[in-house]
């Protein structure tokens, strides 16, 4: 099966693409240092939806536990992190937990 091609702009036939990186893709460089920076400097982590085994992403968890952030991890199935660096561990859907969260910080 023909794999489909990306879309073009009509106007400068640049690929026409969503602001994300997709999986193979390198992340760019400023990205990955602002997300870096933040990590380092984070005082409450979010992890969520993730197996934590993609890296380089999966190691910036990492760097935000060793400067002393406090993770909250939402999940439906443990990951990586959940036993290692996770502080509290909400498993279920992201959407639902993220609005019991607000619930509770309110």
């Amino acid at each position: 099966m023909e794999q489909e091609k990306a879309p073009h702009c009509p106007v400068c036939d640049g690929l026409l693409k969503p602001d994300f990186v997709f999986f193979g893709e390198p992340i760019p460089a400023r990205a990955a240092q602002q997300a870096l920076y933040h990590s380092i400097h984070a005082d409450v982590y979010l992890i969520i939806g993730t197996t934590g085994v993609i890296v380089p992403a999966s190691l910036l968890p990492y760097e935000a536990r060793k400067s002393g952030a406090f993770i909250i991890e939402i999940n439906p199935e443990k990951s990586e992190y959940t036993d290692r660096i996770t502080d509290i561990y909400l498993q279920g859907n992201a959407s639902e937990m993220l609005l019991e969260l607000d619930k509770f910080l309110a």
